[in-house]
């Protein structure tokens, strides 16, 4: 399908213009105009909202790029001006259409369905850190759950959510994957302890870790809750009053589906997808916590690299011939002659002499210079960093899953049954232990499970944290 049979050809001019920062302002303003007036959005608030909210932006609009602009301004055009202006801009490039009310003389606003859906993309881009991640697992199970008691005339309909959920999920943990991949490979790109530090901590903290990886770990955890789905789906799937059931909210909600095979055939393929799906994505979650703990032991490394390099001879030598790279590669400003000249300047040599009694007569005497050892270079700069290194490896065997069980053991005491709200958390490091705990039920080490199907199950209170009410029940003769 080609792209421009539903957008004009020059919709995203605006965006490659030398006012993109501009037009970018305006377009993010005109989805807030849409959140705030819906489908009333008067021309005169639109433009209010954009002088107020972009005044300091706008005024820098520029016409030199612009080519249907005609100066026909004596003076420098003004705020209200330039604002204008960027409302045509906008007309003509068919993001908006103007509408008037012909007894009042009010113009409106009127908006595409591809303008909206390309405005709710940049907005959401431009305010990252305000977008939050979506409980797809839990949504999925609960929901399931629900229909699954009442099995009312909306079955179809939450296997229907289930499937698009379960797509959706996919997305998020592949742009998991990609996006610790790509911060791993940009570690290359970096040469200062500040920046990996700042893009471990800020930036892929900020946008990966704390609203995708965290949830999927924890709270919308695929480990936790695949169990209990594919258990629902399969029942619904032997179970012919059920699926029977399905196939006639199928055939009532989809005319294109003409025969009860057809109907049975759809349904079996939702729910086979969506048991596959969970059974794979457990497995590369797998796989991105491998890829998780590579990417923090690589910005540990070069941490530790960067800080003991760069203070040495070496570390000096190795910066020098960084910057002349980076010079040759185009990468920085300068030339390979200033570089070079930059280079003789710091480093001046001299040739060396002395005055004796027979340097003021005749003939004068040449004597050469000795060749002596060179002196060996102090470093007095260099750290020792086992201490840390010790620290870091210490932390790391914290977690591992023969402490999460010994930990599980002191719980259970000799008992064969533990809630949730018989479990002392004293300490945050309790409270972590307990959502490994919970998550490494699952191990093939584990010996004890958790009753999370019954009905009843919520989240309680326990001291300073709120936690599923779970019922962990020791495996067989355990």
């Amino acid at each position: 399908m080609n792209l421009f049979e539903k957008i004009p050809d020059n919709f995203f001019s605006i965006l490659s213009s030398k006012n993109k920062n501009i037009y970018g302002i305006a377009l993010v303003t005109l989805y807030e105009a849409l959140t705030m007036y819906r489908n009333r959005i008067r021309k005169s608030d639109f433009l209010e909202l954009l002088k107020s909210r972009g005044e300091q932006v706008v005024s820098l609009l520029t016409f030199e790029d612009e080519d249907e602009f005609e100066n026909n301004y004596v003076y420098e055009p003004t705020l209200a001006q330039k604002a204008n202006y960027i409302f045509r801009r906008l007309i003509d490039t068919g993001w908006i259409y103007l509408d008037q009310n012909i007894k009042t003389g009010t113009e409106y606003i009127l908006l595409p369905t591809y303008s909206i859906s390309m405005l709710k993309i940049i907005y959401e881009f431009m305010n990252a850190n305000e977008t939050k991640y979506v409980s797809y697992v839990h949504s999925t199970y609960s929901d399931l759950k629900l229909e699954d008691d009442v099995q009312d005339e909306f079955m179809y309909k939450t296997l229907e959510s289930a499937y698009y959920n379960t797509r959706n999920l996919e997305i998020e943990v592949a742009k998991l994957d990609h996006s610790i991949k790509v911060f791993q490979r940009q570690l290359n790109n970096i040469f200062s302890p500040n920046e990996v530090l700042s893009q471990h901590f800020d930036d892929c903290r900020e946008d990966v870790v704390n609203p995708i990886y965290h949830p999927l770990k924890t709270s919308d955890s695929i480990v936790l809750y695949q169990g209990p789905i594919n258990a629902i789906l399969k029942r619904w799937l032997l179970t012919d009053s059920v699926r029977n059931k399905l196939i006639d909210q199928l055939l009532r909600d989809n005319r294109t589906i003409k025969t009860q095979e057809e109907a049975e055939s759809n349904i079996v393929k939702m729910i086979n997808y969506i048991q596959d799906t969970y059974l794979r994505l457990t497995n590369e979650i797998g796989e991105i916590d491998k890829t998780q703990s590579d990417y923090i032991k690589a910005s540990t490394e070069k941490v530790i690299y960067l800080n003991n390099s760069d203070k040495s001879i070496r570390g000096k030598l190795e910066t020098i011939f960084l910057a002349v790279a980076k010079t040759l590669a185009g990468e920085s400003e300068g030339t390979y002659k200033s570089i070079v000249r930059d280079l003789t300047n710091s480093a001046l040599f001299y040739q060396q002499g002395f005055i004796d009694s027979d340097s003021v007569a005749k003939p004068y005497k040449r004597n050469p210079r000795d060749e002596g050892v060179p002196l060996e270079l102090d470093d007095f700069y260099q750290i020792r960093n086992s201490d840390l290194i010790n620290d870091i490896m210490d932390r790391s065997k914290a977690y591992s899953e023969e402490t999460i069980m010994a930990y599980m053991k002191k719980a259970f005491g000799d008992k064969q049954e533990l809630y949730a709200k018989d479990i002392s958390l004293d300490n945050v490091n309790d409270f972590i232990m307990l959502i490994l705990g919970s998550v490494k039920s699952n191990s093939p080490i584990s010996f004890y499970e958790i009753d999370h199907v019954e009905e009843g199950n919520k989240q309680i209170d326990n001291g300073e944290y709120n936690i599923p009410d779970f019922t962990y029940r020791k495996k067989g003769d355990n």
